[in-house]
């Protein structure tokens, strides 16, 4: 078995794959608060205004969840570079 310590994490992939997987879960969530079972703001709204509603939505929980990952790494990095280690992975080979 093969261990290996992760010492640090690179930015800009967490910025394209958490911006895309928090995009998504956005919108998920954003069709149950809007659409399916709309909170008793939404419920009053049209059509229209609850589309709007549902993108404003799903850019504003891309953008502060990914700012969150980003901040995440970045303070992971910044931790291990201060302590010397990181997290330590245990990786087999598969049959």
């Amino acid at each position: 078995m093969s261990k290996y310590d992760v010492k640090k994490v690179d930015v800009l992939p967490v910025i394209k794959v958490f911006s895309l997987v928090f995009a998504i879960l956005g919108a998920a969530i954003g069709i149950f608060t809007f659409f399916i079972f709309p909170t008793d703001l939404a419920a009053g709204l049209g059509f229209g205004a609850r589309f709007l509603s549902w993108c404003i939505f799903v850019v504003l929980y891309t953008v502060i969840m990914s700012v969150g990952a980003v901040v995440v790494a970045l303070l992971y990095n910044f931790i291990a570079e201060k302590f010397g280690s990181g997290i330590v992975i245990s990786l087999e080979a598969k049959d």
